[in-house]
Protein backbone atom coordinates (compact mmCIF):
# COMPACT_ATOMS: atom_id res chain seq x y z
CA UNK A 1 0.00 0.00 0.00
CA UNK A 2 1.14 3.31 -0.97
CA UNK A 3 2.01 5.88 1.71
CA UNK A 4 -0.55 8.66 0.86
CA UNK A 5 -2.83 5.62 1.47
CA UNK A 6 -1.83 4.36 4.54
CA UNK A 7 -1.88 8.17 5.65
CA UNK A 8 -5.35 8.63 4.33
CA UNK A 9 -6.65 5.85 5.93
CA UNK A 10 -5.34 6.02 9.44
CA UNK A 11 -6.02 10.18 9.11
CA UNK A 12 -9.79 8.73 8.58
CA UNK A 13 -10.02 5.76 10.86
CA UNK A 14 -8.41 7.89 13.63
CA UNK A 15 -10.78 10.80 13.58
CA UNK A 16 -14.43 9.08 13.05
CA UNK A 17 -13.42 6.52 15.98
CA UNK A 18 -12.60 9.59 17.86
CA UNK A 19 -15.62 11.06 17.24
CA UNK A 20 -17.38 8.18 17.95
CA UNK A 21 -16.19 7.61 20.75
CA UNK A 22 -16.48 10.89 22.07
CA UNK A 23 -19.70 11.57 20.95
CA UNK A 24 -21.33 7.79 22.52
CA UNK A 25 -19.27 8.71 25.73
CA UNK A 26 -20.95 12.28 25.74
CA UNK A 27 -24.61 10.98 25.68
CA UNK A 28 -23.94 8.13 27.76
CA UNK A 29 -23.08 10.56 30.20
CA UNK A 30 -25.83 12.96 29.73
CA UNK A 31 -27.62 9.62 30.08
CA UNK A 32 -26.17 8.56 33.38
CA UNK A 33 -26.84 11.68 34.82
CA UNK A 34 -30.72 11.91 33.88
CA UNK A 35 -30.74 8.38 35.65
CA UNK A 36 -29.17 9.90 38.58
CA UNK A 37 -31.41 13.19 39.14
CA UNK A 38 -34.60 10.70 38.38
CA UNK A 39 -33.31 8.65 40.97
CA UNK A 40 -32.48 11.60 43.45
CA UNK A 41 -36.06 13.01 42.57
CA UNK A 42 -37.74 9.46 43.46
CA UNK A 43 -35.49 9.05 46.73
CA UNK A 44 -36.28 12.78 47.59
CA UNK A 45 -40.29 11.72 47.35
CA UNK A 46 -39.89 9.15 48.98
CA UNK A 47 -38.41 10.35 52.17
CA UNK A 48 -41.37 13.26 51.97
CA UNK A 49 -43.87 10.38 51.84
CA UNK A 50 -42.35 8.41 54.66
CA UNK A 51 -41.94 11.98 56.83
CA UNK A 52 -45.60 12.56 56.55
CA UNK A 53 -47.13 9.43 56.87
CA UNK A 54 -45.40 8.71 60.00
CA UNK A 55 -46.25 11.98 61.05
CA UNK A 56 -50.06 11.56 60.27
CA UNK A 57 -49.73 7.93 61.80
CA UNK A 58 -47.78 9.38 65.03
CA UNK A 59 -50.60 11.54 65.37
CA UNK A 60 -53.60 9.52 65.52
CA UNK A 61 -54.87 7.95 68.60
CA UNK A 62 -52.96 4.23 69.22
CA UNK A 63 -57.50 3.26 68.97
CA UNK A 64 -57.29 3.96 65.32
CA UNK A 65 -53.47 3.21 64.12
CA UNK A 66 -54.67 0.15 61.90
CA UNK A 67 -54.77 -1.39 58.78
CA UNK A 68 -58.47 0.67 57.55
CA UNK A 69 -56.98 3.92 58.48
CA UNK A 70 -53.68 3.60 56.23
CA UNK A 71 -55.72 4.52 52.87
CA UNK A 72 -57.44 7.39 54.68
CA UNK A 73 -53.99 8.93 56.05
CA UNK A 74 -52.47 8.21 52.79
CA UNK A 75 -54.50 9.81 50.14
CA UNK A 76 -54.28 13.01 53.33
CA UNK A 77 -50.32 12.50 52.20
CA UNK A 78 -50.63 12.31 48.92
CA UNK A 79 -52.66 15.66 48.32
CA UNK A 80 -49.73 17.26 50.05
CA UNK A 81 -47.18 15.84 47.72
CA UNK A 82 -46.56 16.55 44.33
CA UNK A 83 -48.15 14.86 42.08
CA UNK A 84 -45.97 14.23 38.97
CA UNK A 85 -47.23 10.99 37.90
CA UNK A 86 -45.67 9.19 40.75
CA UNK A 87 -47.28 6.22 42.27
CA UNK A 88 -47.32 6.06 45.56
CA UNK A 89 -47.58 2.44 47.20
CA UNK A 90 -48.12 0.78 51.31
CA UNK A 91 -47.65 -2.31 52.17
CA UNK A 92 -47.97 -4.49 55.57
CA UNK A 93 -45.61 -6.16 57.47
CA UNK A 94 -46.68 -9.04 55.06
CA UNK A 95 -45.90 -7.07 51.59
CA UNK A 96 -49.32 -6.83 50.95
CA UNK A 97 -50.92 -3.89 49.31
CA UNK A 98 -52.42 -1.48 51.42
CA UNK A 99 -52.89 1.00 49.30
CA UNK A 100 -51.74 3.25 46.07
CA UNK A 101 -52.95 5.65 44.27
CA UNK A 102 -52.85 4.58 40.57
CA UNK A 103 -53.60 1.16 39.64
CA UNK A 104 -52.75 1.46 35.82
CA UNK A 105 -49.21 0.18 36.84
CA UNK A 106 -49.01 -3.50 37.12
CA UNK A 107 -45.72 -5.09 37.08
CA UNK A 108 -43.96 -7.77 39.71
CA UNK A 109 -40.62 -6.45 41.47
CA UNK A 110 -38.56 -8.33 44.17
CA UNK A 111 -37.52 -4.91 45.85
CA UNK A 112 -39.53 -5.38 48.91
CA UNK A 113 -38.09 -9.18 49.48
CA UNK A 114 -34.50 -7.24 49.43
CA UNK A 115 -35.65 -4.61 52.72
CA UNK A 116 -35.11 -5.61 56.34
CA UNK A 117 -33.52 -3.71 59.20
CA UNK A 118 -30.22 -3.70 57.75
CA UNK A 119 -31.27 -2.41 53.98
CA UNK A 120 -34.35 -0.22 54.92
CA UNK A 121 -34.40 1.61 51.62
CA UNK A 122 -33.29 0.35 47.87
CA UNK A 123 -34.36 0.81 44.29
CA UNK A 124 -34.84 -0.90 41.42
CA UNK A 125 -35.14 -0.59 37.34
CA UNK A 126 -38.19 -2.51 35.69
CA UNK A 127 -38.81 -2.84 32.11
CA UNK A 128 -42.42 -3.63 31.19
CA UNK A 129 -43.73 -3.12 27.59
CA UNK A 130 -40.81 -0.98 26.42
CA UNK A 131 -41.70 1.23 29.54
CA UNK A 132 -39.28 2.20 32.58
CA UNK A 133 -40.02 2.26 35.54
CA UNK A 134 -37.79 3.58 38.68
CA UNK A 135 -38.82 1.85 41.69
CA UNK A 136 -37.85 3.10 45.29
CA UNK A 137 -39.01 2.07 48.34
CA UNK A 138 -37.92 2.49 52.02
CA UNK A 139 -39.02 0.08 55.57
CA UNK A 140 -40.86 2.55 58.18
CA UNK A 141 -41.62 1.76 61.39
CA UNK A 142 -44.85 3.22 63.47
CA UNK A 143 -45.51 2.16 66.98
CA UNK A 144 -43.55 -0.75 66.40
CA UNK A 145 -45.83 -1.92 63.25
CA UNK A 146 -43.81 -2.28 59.92
CA UNK A 147 -44.71 -0.70 56.75
CA UNK A 148 -43.01 -0.47 53.03
CA UNK A 149 -43.35 2.95 51.51
CA UNK A 150 -42.82 2.12 47.61
CA UNK A 151 -42.99 5.15 44.87
CA UNK A 152 -43.04 4.43 41.18
CA UNK A 153 -41.44 6.86 38.65
CA UNK A 154 -41.79 6.34 34.51
CA UNK A 155 -38.42 7.25 33.17
CA UNK A 156 -39.08 6.45 29.92
CA UNK A 157 -38.56 10.01 28.51
CA UNK A 158 -34.86 9.05 29.93
CA UNK A 159 -33.99 6.08 27.52
CA UNK A 160 -36.43 7.38 24.70
CA UNK A 161 -34.51 11.06 25.24
CA UNK A 162 -30.87 8.67 24.78
CA UNK A 163 -32.21 7.28 21.79
CA UNK A 164 -33.10 10.03 19.91
CA UNK A 165 -29.77 11.12 20.94
CA UNK A 166 -28.30 8.14 19.22
CA UNK A 167 -30.68 8.82 15.77
CA UNK A 168 -29.16 12.19 15.77
CA UNK A 169 -25.15 11.53 16.52
CA UNK A 170 -25.72 8.51 13.62
CA UNK A 171 -26.94 11.18 11.04
CA UNK A 172 -24.01 13.46 12.17
CA UNK A 173 -21.42 11.27 12.15
CA UNK A 174 -22.80 10.34 8.70
CA UNK A 175 -22.38 13.53 7.29
CA UNK A 176 -19.17 14.10 9.13
CA UNK A 177 -17.54 11.01 7.73
CA UNK A 178 -17.84 12.67 4.30
CA UNK A 179 -16.77 15.61 5.18
CA UNK A 180 -13.59 14.30 6.87
CA UNK A 181 -12.96 11.85 4.18
CA UNK A 182 -12.84 15.19 1.79
CA UNK A 183 -10.72 17.20 4.74
CA UNK A 184 -8.34 14.31 4.93
CA UNK A 185 -7.68 13.46 1.44
CA UNK A 186 -7.25 16.84 0.53
CA UNK A 187 -4.74 17.45 3.96
CA UNK A 188 -3.01 14.08 3.01
CA UNK A 189 -2.27 14.68 -0.33
CA UNK A 190 -0.64 18.20 0.73
CA UNK A 191 1.27 16.54 3.04
CA UNK A 192 2.78 13.56 0.64
CA UNK A 193 3.10 15.71 -2.19
CA UNK A 194 6.58 16.72 -2.05
CA UNK A 195 6.95 13.09 -1.15
CA UNK A 196 5.92 11.81 -4.42
CA UNK A 197 8.11 14.56 -5.92
CA UNK A 198 10.78 13.45 -4.60
CA UNK A 199 10.21 10.04 -5.51
CA UNK A 200 9.76 11.16 -9.09
CA UNK A 201 12.60 13.15 -9.01
CA UNK A 202 14.38 9.98 -7.64
CA UNK A 203 13.11 7.49 -10.48
CA UNK A 204 14.43 10.43 -12.95
CA UNK A 205 17.69 10.26 -11.31
CA UNK A 206 18.24 6.62 -10.67
CA UNK A 207 16.98 6.36 -15.03
CA UNK A 208 20.01 8.53 -15.80
CA UNK A 209 18.94 11.84 -15.29
CA UNK A 210 21.56 13.38 -13.33
CA UNK A 211 20.88 16.84 -13.97
CA UNK A 212 17.21 16.69 -12.30
CA UNK A 213 17.08 18.20 -8.61
CA UNK A 214 14.43 17.94 -5.92
CA UNK A 215 12.39 21.43 -5.07
CA UNK A 216 13.19 22.52 -1.48
CA UNK A 217 10.45 24.21 0.11
CA UNK A 218 9.90 24.88 3.53
CA UNK A 219 11.83 23.86 6.71
CA UNK A 220 10.35 20.67 7.52
CA UNK A 221 11.95 17.22 7.64
CA UNK A 222 10.95 16.38 4.35
CA UNK A 223 12.26 19.24 2.49
CA UNK A 224 15.80 18.47 4.64
CA UNK A 225 15.38 15.36 3.04
CA UNK A 226 15.44 17.47 -0.44
CA UNK A 227 18.13 18.85 0.54
CA UNK A 228 20.35 15.75 1.59
CA UNK A 229 19.13 14.54 -1.86
CA UNK A 230 20.30 16.94 -3.76
CA UNK A 231 23.36 17.08 -2.28
CA UNK A 232 23.66 13.49 -2.57
CA UNK A 233 23.10 14.33 -6.50
CA UNK A 234 25.14 16.46 -6.42
CA UNK A 235 28.36 14.18 -5.24
CA UNK A 236 26.98 11.47 -7.37
CA UNK A 237 27.45 13.78 -10.81
CA UNK A 238 30.46 15.06 -9.39
CA UNK A 239 31.80 11.27 -8.87
CA UNK A 240 29.79 10.35 -12.10
CA UNK A 241 32.13 13.24 -13.88
CA UNK A 242 35.54 12.12 -12.24
CA UNK A 243 35.39 8.93 -13.25
CA UNK A 244 33.71 9.56 -16.78
CA UNK A 245 36.97 11.95 -17.20
CA UNK A 246 39.48 9.28 -15.73
CA UNK A 247 37.93 7.03 -18.47
CA UNK A 248 39.00 9.54 -20.99
CA UNK A 249 42.48 10.34 -19.72
CA UNK A 250 42.50 6.63 -19.75
CA UNK A 251 41.30 6.13 -23.14
CA UNK A 252 43.73 8.99 -24.36
CA UNK A 253 46.88 7.90 -22.24
CA UNK A 254 46.35 4.55 -24.20
CA UNK A 255 45.54 6.23 -27.78
CA UNK A 256 49.01 8.44 -27.35
CA UNK A 257 51.15 6.03 -25.40
CA UNK A 258 50.32 3.26 -28.52
CA UNK A 259 50.92 6.43 -30.84
CA UNK A 260 54.37 7.14 -29.20
CA UNK A 261 55.03 3.63 -29.33
CA UNK A 262 54.27 2.96 -33.27
CA UNK A 263 55.96 5.73 -34.74
CA UNK A 264 59.65 4.69 -33.36
CA UNK A 265 58.90 1.32 -33.61
CA UNK A 266 57.61 1.74 -37.19
CA UNK A 267 61.14 3.62 -38.10
CA UNK A 268 63.33 1.12 -36.42
CA UNK A 269 61.39 -1.93 -38.04
CA UNK A 270 61.82 -0.03 -41.25
CA UNK A 271 65.63 0.89 -41.04
CA UNK A 272 66.07 -2.72 -39.85
CA UNK A 273 64.32 -4.09 -42.37
CA UNK A 274 66.32 -2.02 -45.40
CA UNK A 275 69.73 -3.09 -43.77
CA UNK A 276 67.96 -6.88 -44.04
CA UNK A 277 67.11 -6.68 -47.71
CA UNK A 278 68.48 -3.87 -49.30
CA UNK A 279 73.04 -3.08 -50.38
CA UNK A 280 73.80 0.07 -49.30
CA UNK A 281 76.54 1.95 -48.70
CA UNK A 282 78.84 2.42 -45.33
CA UNK A 283 76.64 6.00 -45.33
CA UNK A 284 73.35 4.65 -45.73
CA UNK A 285 73.78 2.02 -42.98
CA UNK A 286 75.80 4.50 -40.54
CA UNK A 287 72.54 6.67 -41.29
CA UNK A 288 70.12 3.51 -40.75
CA UNK A 289 72.08 2.21 -37.55
CA UNK A 290 71.86 5.83 -35.96
CA UNK A 291 68.37 6.58 -36.91
CA UNK A 292 67.69 2.69 -35.11
CA UNK A 293 69.63 4.11 -32.26
CA UNK A 294 67.77 7.32 -31.68
CA UNK A 295 65.02 5.94 -31.69
CA UNK A 296 65.93 2.93 -29.20
CA UNK A 297 66.79 5.52 -27.12
CA UNK A 298 63.69 7.31 -27.16
CA UNK A 299 61.44 4.05 -26.38
CA UNK A 300 63.96 3.65 -23.71
CA UNK A 301 63.40 6.86 -22.28
CA UNK A 302 59.46 6.66 -22.64
CA UNK A 303 59.84 3.30 -20.69
CA UNK A 304 61.52 4.89 -17.68
CA UNK A 305 59.50 7.56 -17.58
CA UNK A 306 56.55 5.56 -17.18
CA UNK A 307 58.13 3.35 -14.50
CA UNK A 308 58.53 6.45 -12.34
CA UNK A 309 55.60 7.59 -13.15
CA UNK A 310 53.74 4.14 -12.01
CA UNK A 311 56.25 3.73 -8.98
CA UNK A 312 55.63 7.30 -8.01
CA UNK A 313 51.95 6.76 -7.50
CA UNK A 314 52.25 3.15 -5.84
CA UNK A 315 55.02 3.87 -3.51
CA UNK A 316 55.69 5.28 0.11
CA UNK A 317 58.48 7.01 1.03
CA UNK A 318 61.02 7.90 3.36
CA UNK A 319 61.91 11.56 3.45
CA UNK A 320 64.88 13.16 4.69
CA UNK A 321 66.73 16.65 5.06
CA UNK A 322 68.68 17.16 1.77
CA UNK A 323 70.97 19.82 0.30
CA UNK A 324 69.83 21.57 -2.63
CA UNK A 325 72.42 22.71 -4.12
CA UNK A 326 73.53 19.26 -4.24
CA UNK A 327 70.31 17.69 -5.81
CA UNK A 328 70.75 20.69 -8.39
CA UNK A 329 74.23 19.71 -9.64
CA UNK A 330 73.38 16.18 -10.35
CA UNK A 331 71.03 17.35 -12.34
CA UNK A 332 73.09 20.09 -14.27
CA UNK A 333 75.44 17.48 -14.84
CA UNK A 334 72.51 14.32 -16.41
CA UNK A 335 71.60 17.33 -19.13
CA UNK A 336 75.23 18.56 -19.84
CA UNK A 337 75.02 16.83 -23.21
CA UNK A 338 72.32 18.00 -24.43
CA UNK A 339 72.60 21.51 -23.26
CA UNK A 340 76.94 21.21 -24.78
CA UNK A 341 75.27 19.64 -28.36
CA UNK A 342 72.71 23.38 -28.43
CA UNK A 343 75.54 25.19 -27.12
CA UNK A 344 72.91 26.34 -24.03
CA UNK A 345 74.21 28.40 -21.33
CA UNK A 346 73.38 28.06 -17.62
CA UNK A 347 73.61 31.14 -15.20
CA UNK A 348 72.86 29.53 -11.59
CA UNK A 349 72.41 31.89 -8.65
CA UNK A 350 70.76 29.76 -5.62
CA UNK A 351 71.29 29.45 -2.00
CA UNK A 352 72.14 26.97 -0.37
CA UNK A 353 68.92 25.01 2.31
CA UNK A 354 67.66 21.73 3.24
CA UNK A 355 64.87 20.25 1.57
CA UNK A 356 62.74 17.05 2.99
CA UNK A 357 62.42 15.22 -0.05
CA UNK A 358 63.32 11.31 -1.94
CA UNK A 359 66.54 12.12 -3.51
CA UNK A 360 65.99 10.60 -6.95
CA UNK A 361 62.23 11.90 -6.73
CA UNK A 362 63.78 15.43 -6.79
CA UNK A 363 66.68 14.83 -9.20
CA UNK A 364 64.05 13.81 -11.36
CA UNK A 365 62.19 16.98 -11.26
CA UNK A 366 65.10 19.38 -11.64
CA UNK A 367 66.44 17.05 -14.02
CA UNK A 368 63.23 17.18 -16.08
CA UNK A 369 62.56 20.93 -16.28
CA UNK A 370 66.55 21.40 -16.83
CA UNK A 371 65.84 18.57 -20.00
CA UNK A 372 62.17 21.12 -20.74
CA UNK A 373 64.07 24.31 -20.54
CA UNK A 374 66.64 23.15 -23.04
CA UNK A 375 64.44 21.61 -25.53
CA UNK A 376 62.40 25.00 -25.59
CA UNK A 377 65.25 27.67 -26.43
CA UNK A 378 67.32 27.75 -29.44
CA UNK A 379 71.43 26.89 -29.60
CA UNK A 380 72.97 29.81 -27.82
CA UNK A 381 70.67 30.52 -25.39
CA UNK A 382 70.27 30.85 -21.55
CA UNK A 383 68.66 28.90 -19.05
CA UNK A 384 68.54 30.67 -15.71
CA UNK A 385 68.50 28.75 -12.05
CA UNK A 386 67.61 30.60 -9.27
CA UNK A 387 66.38 30.15 -5.40
CA UNK A 388 66.19 32.45 -2.46
CA UNK A 389 65.33 31.93 1.50
CA UNK A 390 61.84 33.70 2.42
CA UNK A 391 61.48 32.94 5.93
CA UNK A 392 61.04 29.52 6.71
CA UNK A 393 60.03 29.10 3.00
CA UNK A 394 62.26 28.21 0.03
CA UNK A 395 61.58 29.22 -3.68
CA UNK A 396 63.37 27.80 -6.10
CA UNK A 397 62.84 28.58 -10.23
CA UNK A 398 63.63 27.70 -13.47
CA UNK A 399 63.69 30.25 -16.76
CA UNK A 400 64.00 29.93 -20.52
CA UNK A 401 63.73 32.73 -22.83
CA UNK A 402 62.28 29.67 -25.40
CA UNK A 403 59.34 29.70 -27.23
CA UNK A 404 56.52 29.62 -24.49
CA UNK A 405 52.70 28.76 -24.11
CA UNK A 406 49.48 29.97 -24.58
CA UNK A 407 47.41 30.12 -21.08
CA UNK A 408 45.41 26.81 -22.33
CA UNK A 409 48.32 25.18 -23.39
CA UNK A 410 49.86 25.48 -19.50
CA UNK A 411 46.62 24.38 -18.04
CA UNK A 412 46.89 20.97 -19.93
CA UNK A 413 50.63 20.50 -20.09
CA UNK A 414 50.67 18.26 -16.84
CA UNK A 415 48.35 15.50 -18.76
CA UNK A 416 50.26 12.53 -19.88
CA UNK A 417 51.61 12.92 -23.13
CA UNK A 418 50.59 16.39 -23.99
CA UNK A 419 52.70 18.29 -26.13
CA UNK A 420 52.43 22.05 -27.31
CA UNK A 421 54.39 21.46 -30.55
CA UNK A 422 54.21 18.10 -31.31
CA UNK A 423 56.99 18.18 -34.02
CA UNK A 424 59.31 20.28 -32.23
CA UNK A 425 59.25 17.92 -29.19
CA UNK A 426 59.39 14.96 -31.03
CA UNK A 427 62.77 16.26 -32.56
CA UNK A 428 64.08 16.51 -29.31
CA UNK A 429 63.28 13.51 -28.63
CA UNK A 430 60.04 14.44 -26.39
CA UNK A 431 57.18 12.58 -25.39
CA UNK A 432 54.99 14.24 -23.27
CA UNK A 433 55.54 12.64 -20.09
CA UNK A 434 58.44 15.17 -17.96
CA UNK A 435 55.27 17.60 -16.66
CA UNK A 436 53.20 14.75 -15.78
CA UNK A 437 55.75 13.57 -13.96
CA UNK A 438 57.00 16.30 -12.36
CA UNK A 439 53.22 16.82 -11.11
CA UNK A 440 53.05 13.47 -9.69
CA UNK A 441 56.12 13.79 -7.80
CA UNK A 442 55.35 17.71 -6.76
CA UNK A 443 52.72 16.31 -5.37
CA UNK A 444 54.00 12.79 -3.46
CA UNK A 445 55.94 16.02 -1.47
CA UNK A 446 52.91 18.36 -1.15
CA UNK A 447 55.37 20.73 -3.08
CA UNK A 448 53.10 23.75 -4.30
CA UNK A 449 54.49 24.78 -7.43
CA UNK A 450 52.91 27.35 -10.26
CA UNK A 451 53.84 27.85 -14.48
CA UNK A 452 54.40 31.22 -15.80
CA UNK A 453 54.83 31.22 -19.41
CA UNK A 454 54.00 33.63 -22.76
CA UNK A 455 54.57 32.78 -26.37
CA UNK A 456 57.52 34.03 -27.14
CA UNK A 457 58.91 35.43 -23.91
CA UNK A 458 59.88 32.20 -22.76
CA UNK A 459 58.88 30.11 -19.47
CA UNK A 460 59.30 29.71 -16.01
CA UNK A 461 58.61 27.25 -13.12
CA UNK A 462 58.72 27.99 -9.35
CA UNK A 463 58.33 25.62 -6.89
CA UNK A 464 57.88 26.69 -3.30
CA UNK A 465 59.54 24.36 -0.58
CA UNK A 466 58.72 24.92 3.45
CA UNK A 467 58.90 22.63 6.51
CA UNK A 468 57.14 19.44 6.48
CA UNK A 469 54.23 20.14 8.93
CA UNK A 470 53.66 23.80 6.92
CA UNK A 471 53.23 22.01 3.39
CA UNK A 472 51.09 19.57 4.40
CA UNK A 473 48.88 22.23 5.94
CA UNK A 474 48.55 24.16 3.61
CA UNK A 475 48.68 21.49 0.59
Amino acid sequence: MKFFWKIYFSFTILLLLSFGLFGTWMIQLSFEKSCQRALEENERENRMFQLSFEMNMNALDKLYRNEEIIPVTASSVIENLSNNGTVYRIYNSSRELLYENYSQVVFQNTLLDQLNQDTPCGYQLVREDDMTYLVFACRSVVDRQEYFLENIKNISDVYTERENYYDWYTMIMLILAVVVTVVVFVVTHMLTRSIASLSQTTRRFAKGDYEVRAAEKGGDEIAQLAYDFNDMADTISEKIDELAMQARRQEDFTASFAHELKTPLTSIIGYADMLRTVECTKEEMLEAVNYIFHQGKRLESLSFKLLELIVTDRQDYAFRPLSLTKLVEEAVQITEIKRREKLILLNKDYEETLVQGEKDLLISVFTNLLDNAAKAVEPGDVIQIRGKQYGEQYLFCVIDNGCGMEQQDVSRITEAFYMVDKSRARKEGGAGLGMTLISRILAVHKIRWKIFSAPGRGTAVALRFGKKEDREDKA
